[in-house]
């Protein structure tokens, strides 16, 4: 009988346990971005990341943030005067599908995350260089207490990116035409989830 009731308690307990790690979840991220390339030099923003815990390892996400960027839009190159660059200081929302992993359980656990989104430029330069696709993986680790989550990561942003390139000469034809590529950032990210 008193194994039938620890057996019971046991169930009950794992049970209350599993519950208590599902659910609704509210994150704030702050990250703070370095360019890789000439394509962008650096970046700051803030999100909120409104998830579902699907176990204690789990995690499904939507998020929508504001973020600031230095980003070049126009190149020209002059056979005569040199070369010559415009850059534009951007003004973004990202919003984004996050799929988060923790590799323990425990109140220091690391885990991975995967963030896939579109960017929206709020600019005033009609040249959105900026407005598309990105995908940003992450790794981190979660500071666990009773009520919240503090965490630290590093990402590498890479974003969907155009310029435009002028070539000037009086030799031939001066040309024009759209560069298209990837602007990658490495991403420094604060935070707490609740």
């Amino acid at each position: 009988m008193k194994r039938l009731l620890f057996l019971l308690f046991l169930v009950i307990y794992s049970n209350f346990l599993f519950a208590q790690s599902r659910g609704y979840e509210l994150s704030i991220d702050a990250a703070a971005g370095l360019g890789v390339t000439n394509l962008s030099k650096y970046s700051a923003g803030v999100s909120i990341i409104n998830g579902y815990r699907i176990s204690e390892k789990f995690a499904v996400s939507l998020g929508v943030g504001f973020k600031y960027a230095e980003t070049l839009y126009y190149y020209s190159d002059d056979n005569t005067l040199g070369d010559y660059e415009s850059r534009d200081n951007k003004y973004l929302v990202p919003v984004f599908l996050q799929v988060k992993y923790n590799l323990t359980n425990g109140s220091i656990a690391p885990f991975i995350v995967g963030d896939v989104g579109y960017t929206f430029d709020l600019g005033r330069n009609q040249n959105k260089n900026l407005e598309a696709l990105f995908v940003e993986p992450i790794i981190g680790v979660d500071f666990k207490s009773k009520s919240t989550t503090w965490f630290v990561g590093i990402g590498a942003n890479v974003q969907q990116h155009h310029y435009e390139h002028f070539h000037i000469s009086d030799v031939i034809k001066s040309s024009e035409r759209t560069i298209r590529g990837f602007a990658p950032t490495l991403n420094l990210h604060f935070g707490v989830a609740f």
